[in-house]
């Protein structure tokens, strides 16, 4: 017979006893034959184990009961015995060891084990993990909120935020970002504009349109393109996973337009490189270096 306690396999067990019982209180019924009894469940097993332990590895596992018994330790439980039942960890209650006089390294001990269950968790200690995720779901929201409060007197700023945490543009309503936008038109920066457009627009295409839009009823559409334009930017550049055939007029007219004065300035460019090399190129020096002449 084997049993395993903890890291302990016993394997010269001589006796094994399990106690086992049910709790249960009697009620007399007046002027009636026999009791009413309520269950009130079954008591923690009770295990009684006699056997002997031999060779220099005893002490060691005689240390090692020794110090679970002292300290209360829960111990895994597993053998035979507890087959049928919902036993796998146990304490020990009592711990008695005898050294057989003659012998070398020969123990018998007898271990009185109890079955051990984990301790519900009270009521406290529920509330207070209620309280640390309410309180980090606070810090969380505040620190949201700022970054919301910042961004909304700065674009570039709330451009680096929704890259940092995108779930802020749910909490940003539309016409406090119009709002932000609008009051930052006399000094705004046109890469921080492109840059909170291509934030916007990457998280939600929508809010995207509904900004431009909002931005065109407010008539503020002219002084942005202006701004864009003045700082040679083209904003498609940045929008490559936006379908413009999906956008409202207002908002495929805008950017429409700085994708043409961008083409337009790509013409230009090229007709005034044109335009120098013509003006370099010199016809008659071919023929004076076949003539071997100045021209």
């Amino acid at each position: 017979m084997t049993v395993q306690l903890g890291d302990i396999a016993l394997t010269r067990l001589q006796a094994v006893a399990v106690d086992e019982d049910r709790n249960y209180v009697e009620f007399r019924v007046p002027g009636a034959i026999g009791s009413v009894f309520q269950d009130l469940g079954r008591s923690a097993l009770r295990l009684v184990l006699r056997g002997v332990l031999l060779g220099e590895a005893a002490l060691r596992d005689i240390e090692t009961l020794r110090a679970a018994h002292a300290d209360a330790t829960p111990l895994s439980f597993s053998g035979d015995i507890a087959v049928g039942s919902e036993l796998t960890d146990v304490i020990i209650e009592l711990f008695e060891v005898h050294q057989i006089s003659g012998h070398a390294f020969r123990y018998e001990y007898e271990l009185r084990v109890r079955e051990w269950t984990e301790p519900p968790t009270t009521a406290a200690a529920e509330l207070a993990a209620v309280d640390e995720q309410v309180t980090a779901d606070a810090d969380a929201w505040k620190a949201q909120s700022d970054a919301i409060a910042a961004g909304l007197t700065d674009p570039g700023k709330l451009a680096d935020a929704l890259g940092l945490d995108p779930s802020l543009l749910a909490r940003i309503d539309m016409k406090e970002l119009t709002q932000a936008v609008l009051g930052a038109l006399g000094g705004l920066d046109a890469k921080d504009f492109a840059k909170l457009l291509a934030s916007v627009s990457g998280l939600d295409p929508g809010m995207l349109e509904k900004l431009i839009v909002v931005l065109g009823e407010a008539d503020s559409l002219e002084d942005l393109f202006k701004i864009v334009t003045d700082a040679g930017l083209n904003l498609l550049d940045d929008f490559v996973d936006i379908d413009l055939g999906k956008l409202g007029d207002i908002a495929k007219g805008f950017f429409g337009s700085i994708d043409f004065v961008d083409r337009v300035r790509a013409v230009v460019a090229a007709a005034q490189a044109l335009l120098a090399e013509l003006r370099a190129f010199n016809p008659t020096a071919a023929l004076a270096e076949l003539q071997g002449g100045a021209p």
